[in-house]
């Protein structure tokens, strides 16, 4: 049996510093980006100074929803359509079930190793962002 470590700090800073420049280079200028263990808790989270006081909660919840379900938030919120749904699941994890683009699962060499999420942008947007961060150091998102 393989045992996956968790995303590694210097990993996880490179990431979160190429998420801030790819956003950039789209004219987002306001946003969080997290990134998680695979239990969902957070490795490293890193914010604008122009962020409001939903970015980090909107970030990790996105991850977190991704890891939950394993797919992407993405894929989720194309899923969950249902107002009922949405509100029922949002209601069992405490609000921590964020069905919007931006959160995805992160692989390295098939394994899951955390989730990664950014919120700022539109949801497909985010999740374009952080798919293309992860690609840059070598890891993947799942679908």
């Amino acid at each position: 049996m393989t045992i996956a470590l968790p995303i590694g700090l210097a990993a996880a800073q490179a990431i979160a510093t190429t998420t801030f420049e790819l956003a950039g280079q789209r004219g987002l200028t306001v946003l969080c980006v997290v990134i998680t263990d695979t239990g969902g808790h957070v490795r490293l989270a890193m914010r604008s100074d122009a962020q409001g006081i939903f970015g980090f909660d909107t970030a990790l919840g996105k991850a977190r929803t991704a890891l939950g379900f394993n797919r992407s938030s993405l894929l989720l919120a194309k899923t969950f359509v249902d107002p009922c749904g949405v509100a029922a699941l949002s209601g069992a994890t405490h609000g921590a079930f964020v069905p919007l683009g931006g959160g995805v699962v992160v692989q390295q060499d098939g394994i899951t190793v955390g989730a990664a999420a950014i919120s700022g942008g539109m949801p497909d947007v985010d999740d374009a962002i952080i798919r293309a961060a992860l690609e840059a150091h070598g890891f993947t998102a799942l679908a």
